[in-house]
C-alpha cells in the first residue's frame, strides 16, 4: 500500500475516533491510544514497504544468471 494512502487512512481513522470522543461514545484514554494505534496499523512503513523497486536484474558472479 503506498505511503500517501496510508497517511490518508490514518487521518480518516483519527477523525473517527475523534467524532466518537465527541460524542461522549469513548473517553480521551482510549481515543488517544486508537489514534497511536492507527499510526501502528495504517501509517507506519512496514520492511515490505521497503523492498528494492529497480527492474535491474543482479546476477550471480561466477555463472552470471539472473537471480531476480
Amino acid at each position: 500500500m503506498a505511503t500517501p494512502l496510508r497517511l490518508v487512512m490514518w487521518i480518516v481513522w483519527c477523525g473517527a475516533m475523534g467524532w466518537l470522543w465527541w460524542a461522549h461514545w469513548m473517553s480521551t484514554g482510549p481515543a488517544l491510544t486508537a489514534c497511536a494505534l492507527g499510526l501502528v496499523l495504517f501509517a507506519w512503513p512496514f520492511s515490505t514497504a521497503r523492498r528494492r523497486r529497480s527492474g535491474e536484474l543482479r546476477y550471480v558472479e561466477m555463472a552470471k544468471h539472473p537471480i531476480s
